[in-house]
């Protein structure tokens, strides 16, 4: 069966522009043109398609971008390495979030084991880079202890937290404004915002392993009809 460009575009609900740029992306098998310069699809593209709408569902877009050129490539193990290596990194987004959850509402209940972070410490232990966290400094979201001997900047456990909050909710808030305010009002005994914003980010991700899980499902029968296309 054969579709024109139209027909696709009714079918996958995308735009001729968004198609074109999968197939300048390398993204699709070789497309039959004809003499008159019309595309003509077969049915191999629209599963093609339908598997790369799915995938940007789920993974960033260099990623479902990947998967798909390796896919034409027929470069089955690499693709699923990085496929491995998309779930380990949700994993870890998932186990961080958690342990700043249990952090930030221990807090101060829970004592570090250091009372005081340095910028690198501070950067591991929140996941994020320090160039980040001067930043935050910069705007004033965030402040540090100079010693005066060493000039090194040091986090009191106050900042830690707000540290970590402040990763939290760029997540789903971009306005630093915003955030600024949210995080100079918080103190020990209102932490209500914060769960709020812990339960919306922990179900985001909820969602997306959903959507990764299905879009591993699509791409496992997309890379078995290129496989089997070959043989043909």
């Amino acid at each position: 069966m054969e579709y024109t460009m139209k027909e696709m575009i009714e079918y996958i609900g995308v735009s001729n522009t968004t198609l074109k740029r999968y197939e300048s992306n390398g993204l699709i098998p070789p497309v039959f043109y004809t003499k008159g310069k019309h595309r003509r699809y077969e049915e191999i593209h629209f599963i093609t398609f339908k598997t790369i709408r799915i995938l940007l569902k789920g993974f960033d877009i260099a990623v479902a971008y990947q998967l798909m050129k390796l896919a034409k490539e027929r470069e089955f193990i690499k693709a699923n390495w990085i496929i491995a290596q998309s779930q380990k990194d949700l994993v870890k987004k998932k186990e961080t979030l958690q342990m700043h959850k249990e952090f930030i509402l221990s807090v101060p209940q829970k004592s570090l084991k250091k009372q005081t972070m340095r910028i690198g410490e501070l950067a591991k232990f929140a996941d994020i880079q320090s160039s980040t966290i001067r930043y935050w400094e910069k705007r004033g979201l965030i402040e540090a202890t100079r010693d005066k001997s060493s000039g090194y900047r040091f986090y009191e456990k106050s900042e830690v937290r707000k540290t970590i909050i402040i990763s939290l909710l760029r997540k789903s808030i971009y306005n630093l404004e915003v955030i600024k305010g949210i995080v100079d009002e918080i103190d020990d005994k209102n932490l209500t915002s914060i769960k709020k914003h812990y339960t919306t980010v922990n179900n985001e991700l909820d969602k997306q392993l959903a959507m990764q899980l299905r879009g591993i499902s699509s791409y496992m029968t997309y890379c078995e009809k290129m496989m089997s296309k070959k043989d043909e």
